[in-house]
């Protein structure tokens, strides 16, 4: 019987199906497969997270193979697949014309990966050697590879800054999924989260355009799990969009703010209403 922990972890979020593939591109999954393994060279750096890195590790490869998507893998091991199972998965891709000739020309290195999900070892010779097969060309995502190669002797303000770059990345890319809120909440119990830090993530999308600010305040409203969702839901709702329930249910918090303060009456609903002239000003 598979314990209640191994359950969570084994529940995909970004991939669950194969049809989940016509969201992404082969670059998407690649890009996410790396940030996947940056959180891991990540958590396995301290005892409170070690323990998860290695059972997420194992839970990747638990199947045996990387040859086709499993609703009972983890998102790791779903996304290796688009790399190292059968090529007839890249036609599920949105790019899958592209994504043919992409996998000839980048081999991703299966054994260097089985050997670092078995040991959690050696981690800048393998983030280097996963970089260069996946084709990982991000500059910024390139610098996290070798902060977190060398993460044990980083000062405190660069592991802080690291963290909070890679946390960045998660959100964007992972959001919602086991590593990103373990990595989150791992952040929030050490305070490793920077409010200075640039968003190097924004690109002009719903809920990528985040001051330094709103992002402390949206925090503090929703939950540092819940932010970028919570954001997007202001984006859409702005554009008319309907709103999926999962990104809605980010901005619950806010929702019931205004509800309790329109049951507490139209001193508090004036209040509310002045208070936001003044921000607005």
């Amino acid at each position: 019987m598979l314990t209640p922990f191994i359950q969570y972890v084994a529940e995909g979020r970004v991939v669950r199906r194969q049809s989940d593939l016509e969201r992404y591109t082969f670059n998407e999954i690649c890009e996410r497969i790396y940030l996947s393994f940056l959180s891991l060279s990540l958590l396995k750096n301290y005892s409170q997270t070690v323990g998860f890195a290695k059972s997420y590790a194992t839970q990747t490869v638990a199947s045996g193979n990387f040859d086709r998507v499993r609703t009972t893998s983890n998102d790791l091991a779903n996304m290796l697949a688009v790399v190292l199972g059968k090529t007839d998965i890249l036609m599920k891709l949105a790019n899958k014309q592209q994504a043919q000739a992409q996998r000839q020309r980048q081999v991703a290195p299966e054994m260097a990966i089985r050997r670092y999900l078995r040991t959690l070892n050696d981690d800048y010779k393998f983030l280097t050697e996963l970089e260069r097969g996946l084709g990982v060309t991000n500059s910024a995502y390139r610098n996290l590879r070798r902060a977190l190669g060398d993460y044990p002797n980083l000062d405190t303000r660069s592991k802080s800054a690291t963290v909070t770059r890679l946390l960045q990345a998660l959100r964007a890319k992972l959001s919602g999924t086991d590593l990103q809120r373990k990595v989150q909440e791992f952040a929030d119990k050490q305070k490793l989260e920077l409010d200075n830090v640039i968003d190097a993530e924004r690109k002009g999308v719903p809920g990528k355009d985040l001051t330094p600010d709103e992002l402390t305040a949206y925090r503090i409203l929703v939950g540092s799990s819940n932010v970028r969702r919570a954001k997007v839901a202001v984006d859409m709702i702005k554009q008319g969009k309907a709103v999926p329930a999962p990104i809605m249910a980010a901005y619950t918090p806010i929702v019931e703010l205004i509800d309790d303060i329109a049951k507490g009456g139209m001193t508090y609903v004036r209040l509310l209403q002045s208070i936001r002239d003044r921000a607005k000003k």
